[in-house]
């Protein structure tokens, strides 16, 4: 199969160019890190996005749900660690992640 240059516009109509790479990570459901509903002790099962360039989010990154939509805000527990980051209106606040569990 052969492609015939210059490409048409039309083949690139609909591209998302805005596109970004996020990284999947697992994390619990919001909490509060009061003893009501408490994140240390929410299971981490769900499975997020970021937009930063690390392992797990980082103060400043955007978190992403599973339909691509930023997190509400509240705190979440990264999985297999004891660090909780801070979400307010979908990005990672400042000086968040913490090991308070």
């Amino acid at each position: 199969m052969s492609i015939a240059c210059p490409y048409n516009f039309s083949a690139w109509y609909g591209y998302d160019q805005d596109c970004s790479i996020t990284t999947d990570f697992q994390s619990s459901s919001a909490g509060t890190i009061n003893f009501q509903d408490y994140v240390c002790l929410k299971t981490t099962s769900y499975t997020y996005s970021h937009s930063g360039s690390g392992t797990y989010p980082a103060a400043g990154d955007t978190v992403y749900d599973e339909n691509d939509n930023p997190l509400a805000s509240g705190y979440y527990k990264i999985m297999g660690t004891t660090n909780v980051y801070r979400i307010i209106i979908g990005n990672v606040a400042s000086g968040w992640p913490q090991s308070i569990c």
